[in-house]
């Protein structure tokens, strides 16, 4: 009698798991989706600017390759891509659909990106730094799912959420940065 309570009950975990692991595979193929979807606009709009709803502004620093002291080569680039909002309250391009930053150092060079929905929420990080790769994804701006070197992470895990809280502090930012450039 035990027992079958005993497998009942590790059946009923085990669909319940794997209900909870669909769903958030559902949340994280929208996200990609989405994410491809801005990457394609994005690579669209780079080939022909000119004919592009994607607008962009760089942010180059250090562009004459000046040696940086015990640094040597420091040459960060910032893109921030962006494409028409609400255009019944502000005519202009102000909606911010993703960023990507990659920094040039003597030593290595780092990549990131930041990927936007159409409410301007952070919805995927994507980072190559130091030989690891990281992918976060987040609704609502809370992450959901977070991978290193393509394995999956606990989300409260220490380390982990201060990745979390260094990334998101980074897009606030970056975003300043970004609607200042609009006022210029």
């Amino acid at each position: 009698m035990k027992s079958r309570a005993l497998l009942l009950l590790l059946i009923v975990l085990t669909l319940g798991s794997q209900n909870s692991i669909a769903h958030s595979d559902r949340r994280i193929d929208a996200i990609k989706t989405i994410c491809q979807k801005i990457d394609e606009d994005v690579a669209r709009s780079e080939q022909e600017p000119e004919h592009s709803n994607i607008y962009l502004t760089e942010l180059a620093v250090n562009k004459g390759n000046g040696s940086y002291p015990a640094v040597g080569i420091y040459r960060p680039l910032v893109k921030f891509f962006y494409t028409y909002g609400d255009r019944e309250k502000d005519p202009y391009p102000n909606r911010l659909t993703k960023i990507v930053v990659t920094v040039d150092r003597s030593d290595r060079k780092e990549y990131s990106e930041y990927c936007f929905n159409e409410s301007q929420q952070l919805i995927s990080y994507h980072e190559k730094k130091d030989d690891i790769e990281r992918r976060i994804d987040f609704v609502a701006e809370r992450p959901i799912a977070f991978q290193q070197d393509n394995k999956h992470m606990n989300l409260r895990n220490r380390s982990t959420s201060g990745i979390v809280t260094s990334v998101l502090k980074e897009k606030v930012n970056l975003v300043v940065i970004f609607k200042r450039s609009l006022r210029f």
